[in-house]
């Protein structure tokens, strides 16, 4: 293995990241609801939406798991040859920071559009980038620390937004069920399952865990709580919104100012804007560090730390040309563009290595390489 991350971090810090990084996209643009025909069915698409993500992040894991201290840019070299297992490699890097850079732009597009309206989107998206690639340059330890205590506090924020719009929540909104059939709900689902394909970076990850046969216990925790506060954010939002909920541009930050306790506790927006930065910063620094990882890997370079800041810069550059609005932004998060772009490169790229590793009998028992 060209080992150029010398870190370790636990299951609980692997599950932490993984978290923060499938929540991302619901506190700031929440893509399965935006748009969607049949609003009170999009808890449905939901709850389907992640359990079709558990086959594939066993599937990840359980490739890891055959080829012991190597990343999935490694191995993909031993199943494919080195020209295409290069390029595989290439694809998935270019995807990490296609990821990164997207996440860098929503963050922009949220503070600009939310509260600060007069500041250029490129002032958040290259401090956000600058202390992202800080982290990422310590190292994957530092990132999964910094996961593991930012995770509690995005969580009980999030709680917070559940539980304080009650007494405004009508849930007869959620009814009729399945009343148009299930076609209206197919096209979510595939957004929901197709933020979860991210986590193919599992592959670039689990090489530096303590326990790597704890991986597939701590990524099943990853998908079902993420999942679970998608849905009830979902079900929350429809509760309060109604219809009107699909038309929103930030649901999860209208949901804030919908709370008012006793006339003294109102508009807590800054319990939404504390979610998505910490989650966003985390997320930024784990894709950014994959695909600095992955890079000198490809390229047989001993250090990675020196490709952080530059790839940092690439991020936010491609963040702002490649989307020309934050409308264009939406427009790419829905399943036609971004869900089946995921399904090809996440997806078809670990279906290709499994069933190589498959006709090359890797995954009998008792052969490791």
């Amino acid at each position: 293995m060209n080992k150029v991350e010398g870190g370790r971090i636990s299951g609980r810090q692997l599950a932490a990241m993984l978290i923060l990084s499938r929540i991302v996209p619901i506190t700031i643009a929440f893509p399965l609801i935006t748009g969607i025909e049949v609003p009170q069915d999009a808890w449905i698409a939901s709850l389907l939406g992640m359990l079709l993500a558990i086959p594939f992040v066993l599937l990840v894991v359980r490739l890891g798991l055959r080829f012991p201290h190597k990343t999935i840019i490694e191995y993909s070299e031993i199943l494919l040859g080195k020209c295409l297992g290069k390029l595989v490699g290439l694809v998935l890097v270019l995807y990490w920071i296609h990821t990164a850079a997207t996440v860098a732009r929503a963050l922009g597009e949220a503070y600009t559009i939310a509260i600060m309206p007069e500041t250029p989107i490129l002032v958040f998206m290259i401090i956000m980038g600058f202390l992202a690639a800080n982290a990422a340059r310590n190292g994957l330890e530092v990132v999964g620390r910094a996961g593991e205590s930012v995770v509690w506090i995005v969580l009980f924020f999030l709680v917070l937004m559940f539980v304080l719009p009650f007494d405004v929540m009508h849930f007869r909104n959620l009814a009729p069920v399945l009343s148009r059939g299930f076609r209206p709900v197919a096209a979510p689902m595939g957004t929901a399952t197709s933020f979860f394909l991210q986590f193919i970076v599992l592959g670039m990850v689990m090489p530096y865990l303590n326990r790597p046969e704890d991986a597939a216990r701590f990524s099943i925790y990853a998908v079902l709580v993420s999942g679970l506060l998608m849905t009830s954010l979902t079900v929350a939002l429809v509760a309060v919104f109604g219809p009107t909920v699909s038309g929103l541009t930030m649901p999860a930050f209208s949901l804030g100012r919908m709370v008012s306790i006793a006339q003294f506790l109102e508009r807590i927006e800054a319990v939404t804007m504390g979610a998505w930065t910490l989650s966003v910063w985390i997320k930024l620094a784990l894709f950014l560090w994959a695909s600095a990882v992955g890079l000198a890997q490809l390229f047989g370079v001993s250090r990675f730390q020196p490709l952080l800041y530059p790839l940092g810069a690439i991020v936010v550059a491609f963040g702002i040309l490649s989307y020309e609005s934050y409308t264009h932004l939406q427009i790419f998060h829905e399943f036609r563009h971004f869900g089946i772009f995921s399904f090809i490169v996440a997806l078809g790229t670990t279906g290709i290595l499994y069933l190589v590793a498959l006709m090359r009998r890797s995954l009998s028992p008792g052969v490791r390489r």
